[in-house]
């Protein structure tokens, strides 16, 4: 048993104790945390991490983490608790972070420098870099980032004299924040298109057991669940055909309606379905332009659910939803996106020999959004995470804090 899924509805006392009874051996393991990102759905992974915090639960040898996962990792290792819940509810939910009536009227663009500003020396809600770095003595820290150039991930040292960069490179959401990030010479994008879950990394590094903590239920390979609501929430502000619809005299409603256009139009083409080889048995319709007045509620229903989301065809819709411009840029980080995000997740179900992976993910999908989330849903959800964490203490704490290979533990 190589894999041990952990949610609150996902919960076998006796897998558990099945899982827990082989953790126990003469070897010492390293043991590494690995932290999905999601953008503001990282409200769980805050309610978790505030949970550990509580318990001084700490056995990890090494931290990897993506995007808004590298940024929750960072307050973790600086032993501040309630930080990534008051960076997330407080700091993204405002206007000044993102705005999107203003991004689709004014192209005014994710204000990231500003949210990284205020957890910067001398911000409104600094981190504790001194204490980081003491707790780096005898462990590692890694941020995912994207090379824009390759589309490769990398995994950046995290509170070295560039931390600031480097979260920023992690961070970078294509097109959304469209500052260039230039660090080391290379240009970066978010390290999400390229490793949503870097699990691999840690395992390349030598983990013997991998603590992944995700903003999304386990998937199974054959499952529903789909990683295209997280991209999609991020895609759909940002198409150039619906920026040029728009206007500074535009009313609020209308911009409702055109993203409310786009949202449908993107679930036909995750709905369009094709047969694993050959052509598709029936044809799709072509796409027309869009009409923010016209009627677009007929949604296609497939006819089984074995689409393939990156079929040249599906390509080939997207591209025309999108139009010109930055379109193929998009697609190209897609196409990435999903076809790493696929090895990963098999990955995780099916761990090599020698690898054990505990997944710490919600009961089902979170309530909070990519970006624009309620703040009531964020309340919910970081609740939930610091239930799951105080969890997972209860079972863990104990046996990972008396197998793990680090030296001395703190």
């Amino acid at each position: 048993m190589n894999h041990l899924p952990f949610s609150l509805s996902d919960f076998d006392l006796q897998l558990v104790n099945t899982f827990s009874s082989q953790l126990l051996s003469a070897k010492k393991k390293k043991i590494a945390l690995v932290v999905q990102g999601g953008g503001q759905r990282g409200i769980f992974t805050a309610g978790v991490f505030d949970a550990f915090l509580d318990a001084e639960f700490d056995p990890f040898e090494l931290y990897v983490g993506t995007s808004a996962g590298a940024l929750n990792l960072s307050s973790y290792i600086s032993r501040q608790p309630q930080f990534g819940y008051q960076f997330i509810a407080n700091y993204t939910t405002d206007n000044e972070f993102f705005n999107l009536y203003k991004y689709l009227s004014k192209q005014k663009s994710m204000n990231l420098d500003w949210a990284l500003q205020t957890v910067a020396p001398g911000g409104s809600l600094q981190l504790d870099i001194a204490t980081a770095r003491q707790v780096l003595r005898h462990r590692a820290a890694l941020a995912c980032a994207t090379r824009k150039d390759t589309l490769q991930d990398i995994y950046l040292p995290m509170f070295q004299s560039d931390w600031r960069e480097v979260l920023r490179a992690s961070c970078a959401i294509p097109v959304i924040y469209n500052q260039p990030v230039n660090l080391r010479d290379l240009e970066w994008v978010d390290g999400g298109v390229s490793a949503a879950v870097p699990v691999k990394e840690a395992w390349q590094r030598g983990a013997d057991l991998i603590v992944v903590v995700r903003t999304e239920p386990v998937q199974t390979l054959d499952g529903e669940t789909s990683p295209f609501n997280d991209w999609r929430e991020k895609i759909e502000t940002v198409l150039p055909d619906y920026i040029e619809k728009l206007s500074l005299n535009e009313s609020l409603d209308k911009v409702k309606a055109i993203r409310s256009d786009l949202t449908q139009r993107l679930e036909q083409w995750k709905l369009w379905n094709d047969k694993p080889s050959g052509k598709p048995e029936i044809h799709s319709p072509q796409l027309q332009p869009l009409d923010p007045n016209g009627d677009s509620s007929q949604i296609i229903t497939p006819r089984s659910s074995n689409w393939r989301l990156l079929s040249a065809d599906n390509i080939e819709r997207f591209l025309s939803i999108a139009g010109k411009g930055k379109s193929a840029e998009i697609i190209e980080m897609l196409n990435r996106y999903y076809r790493t995000y696929d090895e990963l997740n098999g990955f995780l179900l099916n761990p090599p020999d020698g690898l054990k992976v505990i997944q710490i993910t919600p009961e089902r999908p979170l309530r909070s959004r990519a970006l624009l989330s309620d703040k009531d849903d964020l309340e919910m959800d970081y609740r939930e995470g610091k239930v799951v964490g105080r969890h997972f203490i209860e079972h863990f704490a104990e046996i990972l804090n008396e197998t793990t290979a680090l030296t001395p533990k703190h």
